[in-house]
């Protein structure tokens, strides 16, 4: 740049420079490194799919011949002469064993299509106590077996929300299994439903087992992660809550959790409120009050 004196009259020329080829190098390797980035991301993203469709192909390949398995134990169960009591109780370690292994490929299945976007739902208007009535009919023998009071709430107003049928009752299975099978022996599960905020329904499932710790609740929905009951006698993958997680995500839900140790664990579950269908008829919507099991209930 030039410059004058007071009378600007030219009196030079400054210059200045810089050497630049520090800052130029990092440029580039920034820009090599942001290129091998995107490289491994779309080498994760390949071999994230590749996993996924190997666990799609491989669940499938292995349901079929697990079936026929299961098939045949339930035929030599009840044979005719019925088989003897060594027979029979080997007969039921397979039959506890396929049904295990077959519920956890099933999971896997779950999961791999959800992971590699194969999932699809059919979101439409349901009635709320129709669908808890249904479950609890499913997961009745379930709390039976364990002596636990299973409580589902009164629908002064009918409640409806609007979402996938047949994956809502996956997840509401999976909710009340998980409370009764981690709860303790003359324990109680309890449902509760109420409008949150603004066009939302929110579900609450309260079990009155041992509870989760902080460290544990923030390792709640990892994949294969029991929080330290592999050592239990309690069956289980680690792989139920994660499929809930993201099946209730996709419905436009939510999931979240409180619980305290000693006291208990109380998931909920929001989705979006839906009105009435048009050809609902509310006489007919089953009357879902108290369901009492275990010992209590035969007295």
């Amino acid at each position: 740049t030039t410059f004058y004196d007071r009378g600007r009259n030219l009196k030079g020329v400054f210059a200045a420079a810089r050497d630049v080829t520090d800052r130029k190098q990092f440029e580039h390797k920034l820009q090599e490194n942001n290129v091998e980035l995107e490289s491994a991301k779309a080498a994760a993203e390949k071999a994230n799919l590749a996993k996924s469709e190997f666990l799609s192909s491989m669940s499938h390949e292995l349901r079929t011949p697990l079936n026929g398995v299961l098939g045949f134990a339930q035929l030599m169960e009840s044979a005719t002469p019925p088989p003897s009591p060594s027979q029979q109780s080997a007969i039921q370690h397979i039959l506890k064993g396929g049904w295990y292994l077959l519920r956890l490929i099933n999971e896997i299945l779950d999961l791999a299509m959800i992971e590699s976007g194969k999932v699809t739902v059919s979101a439409e208007p349901m009635c709320l106590a129709a669908v808890l009535l249904d479950c609890g009919v499913l997961v009745g023998p379930q709390a039976t077996r364990r002596s636990v009071e299973l409580v589902l709430p009164d629908f002064d107003q009918p409640c409806y929300i609007h979402a996938d049928l047949t994956r809502v009752k996956q997840v509401v299975i999976n909710l009340l299994s998980n409370a009764i099978k981690y709860n303790r022996p003359g324990g109680s599960v309890t449902v509760r439903c109420e409008r949150h905020g603004e066009e939302r329904v929110r579900m609450y499932v309260k079990d009155t087992g041992v509870g989760l710790s902080e460290d544990q609740i923030a390792q709640l929905f990892q994949p294969f992660n029991r929080l330290g009951q592999e050592q239990s006698t309690e069956e289980g993958t680690g792989i139920g809550l994660v499929v809930t997680k993201q099946l209730v995500e996709l419905m436009g839900g939510q999931i979240g959790v409180e619980s305290a140790l000693g006291v208990g664990t109380e998931f909920w579950v929001e989705f979006p409120e839906s009105q009435r269908p048009e050809l609902a008829d509310i006489s007919q919507m089953p009357a879902v009050t108290r369901i009492k099991v275990g010992a209590a209930a035969g007295q």
